[in-house]
């Protein structure tokens, strides 16, 4: 193997590389996409069964 061919071979495999992690990027903001959804409906709910909390507890509340 000629020292072209060497350099040849490590720019393929940089470029295959990139490739990968470009994809994998990708992949981690749709993953950050989805936690963040996931944390919005929690906290919604969450503040549902505090609420219902609240109202059992109030003087009148509907049990």
């Amino acid at each position: 193997m000629t020292w072209r061919d060497k350099v040849v071979e490590a720019l393929r495999t940089g470029f295959v590389l990139n490739e990968r992690v470009m994809e994998l990027a990708k992949r981690v903001e749709r993953l950050d996409d989805d936690v963040r959804n996931i944390d919005r409906r929690l906290v919604r709910m969450e503040t549902l069964v505090e609420l219902a909390g609240r109202q059992q507890r109030l003087p009148g509340g509907a049990v």
